[in-house]
């Protein structure tokens, strides 16, 4: 049984189009890879602003911005977005990665099932 890695997302302020109308941004979330963590404090931006981190994580795990005028996401896509979306993606970002941590298969030894379930650690309600 695989965990799942990529997660779906809706940003909580759209895009207001020319008739007044507000689109929504659909986007595409991945789990973060060690690399990634290790990587993105090896970047020189990082050493002269640690508050930097979250853009640069999430131009390296948000796949998809839809609609967007780039194909890419990019640190400028991240850096533009409003306060709403940029802390949204933060919380998404440690919601999702911190939720796998907990997350172990198991499988029944009675029916032979695959379950995913999710771990209390001693200590936590």
């Amino acid at each position: 049984m695989k965990i799942k890695t990529d997660f779906n997302f809706i940003l909580p302020r759209g895009i207001r189009e020319e008739d007044g109308k507000e689109k929504k941004i659909r986007g595409v979330m991945r789990l973060a890879r060690v690399n990634d963590i290790t990587d993105v404090y090896r970047d020189a931006r990082i050493k002269k602003n640690p508050a930097y981190f979250y853009v640069i994580i999430l131009t390296r795990v948000v796949l998809s911005l839809t609609p967007s005028s780039s194909k890419m996401v990019t640190n400028k896509t991240i850096e533009q977005l409003s306060p709403e979306n940029f802390a949204f993606l933060v919380d998404f970002f440690n919601e999702i990665n911190h939720k796998v941590i907990n997350m172990l298969p198991v499988k029944c030894n009675n029916c032979g099932n695959e379950y995913i379930t999710e771990v209390t650690l001693a200590g936590e309600l």
